[in-house]
């Protein structure tokens, strides 16, 4: 089944002053200074289906046969030799944050915004409410999405080849084949595995929280979440964070970052303040505010916002839920840029 296409603001977003990532270390972000894009350089924007990079990956009652979204890096901006990978929310689609993904690209990234099985909720899928009370669905049901594992039987049934990992590792398999002067193939030892450690993974909402287990199950080189991860445990333990969530992380705290809308009515930033934590981002007291287009100051790990969403004519969704990456409701300049692109900066491309 096919999900509905969002009009891509990006059509609005024609020039942009790029953001270079300059010094700081991982934990440590730096304020990237402004840098103008070259003139003649244009991004290239591959859609792909995953069913044609691995006609496994596609079954009869598979509804994950949308587009992911591939973008290199910007031509004439310095290599950043790092990956960017974008994981959309729940019903979400790549193409409803290709703002994020050109951002990347803008900085040397390679960008790929990257679709899988995402139709439910997972806090609906481990609701009580649902007839759910194993404290560890979460975790479950996410490794499940991530890896293929079996187990979240009786919840969900995700097979290896439509798992995130196996999705990510057969793309950039497939983009190394199709464009070998692109240098995709970086991304993956001689085994053919994901190499970890030059991968950023992100994601919105539900993406978000996927991007949190994987952050607990290989080294990355960076997390960061938005309006995420959203799991809050009703179960054993209720109104607490879900257990996986103060799970020993392979990616230390410091490479991770958190940006969140205080009106978001999806993910309320009460729970979510309290998950950041869990999840060692810092406290409450470390959080700072974005107000403008200038880039973060500080070190700090978690970031909020209480300007207003956009209102994209046609949109779907949740305006205040989607404010801080969804390209129908981010909010832009005057002239069309994205407000939050030196923040996107700070949080991802360090």
């Amino acid at each position: 089944m096919n999900k509905p296409k969002i009009p891509p603001a990006w059509a609005l977003w024609s020039s942009f002053l790029l953001a270079s990532c300059g010094g700081g270390g991982a934990g440590s972000p730096s304020s990237p200074a402004p840098a103008p894009t070259p003139a003649s350089a244009a991004f290239v924007i591959r859609p792909i289906a995953p069913s044609s990079i691995d006609p496994a990956a596609i079954t009869p009652s598979d509804t994950a046969n949308d587009l992911h979204i591939v973008i290199p890096p910007l031509a004439g901006v310095t290599a950043a030799n790092k990956l960017f990978v974008f994981l959309p929310g729940t019903g979400g689609v790549p193409n409803e944050y290709e703002l994020i993904l050109k951002a990347g690209a803008s900085r040397g990234f390679h960008a790929i915004g990257l679709d899988y099985p995402n139709p439910v909720e997972v806090g609906s899928l481990c609701s009580p409410a649902n007839g759910n009370s194993d404290p560890n669905c979460f975790w479950n049901v996410r490794r499940t999405i991530v890896t293929g594992d079996a187990d979240s039987p009786g919840i969900l049934s995700v097979t290896k080849p439509n798992a995130i990992v196996t999705r990510l590792s057969k793309a950039l398999a497939y983009l190394n084949q199709q464009y070998p002067g692109e240098g995709w193939g970086q991304y993956l030892d001689a085994g053919g595995a994901v190499v970890w450690s030059k991968v950023v993974m992100s994601g919105h909402s539900q993406g978000g929280g996927h991007a949190g287990v994987m952050a607990k199950l290989y080294p990355l080189s960076r997390a960061c979440y938005f309006a995420s991860p959203p799991d809050w445990d009703l179960t054993a333990r209720p109104t607490a964070p879900a257990l996986w969530e103060a799970y020993p992380a392979l990616t230390p705290a410091a490479q991770q970052f958190g940006f969140a809308g205080l009106q978001d009515s999806a993910v309320p930033y009460a729970q979510l303040s309290v998950i950041w934590q869990t999840l060692g981002l810092g406290a409450e007291a470390s959080s700072v505010q974005v107000s403008s287009t200038a880039a973060p100051s500080g070190s700090s790990h978690r970031l909020t916002t209480d300007l207003q969403p956009n209102t994209l004519t046609g949109a779907l969704g949740n305006p205040s839920h989607g404010l801080t990456v969804r390209d129908a409701f981010t909010p832009l300049t005057s002239d069309g840029k994205p407000v939050f692109d030196a923040t996107w900066g700070y949080l991802c491309f360090q």
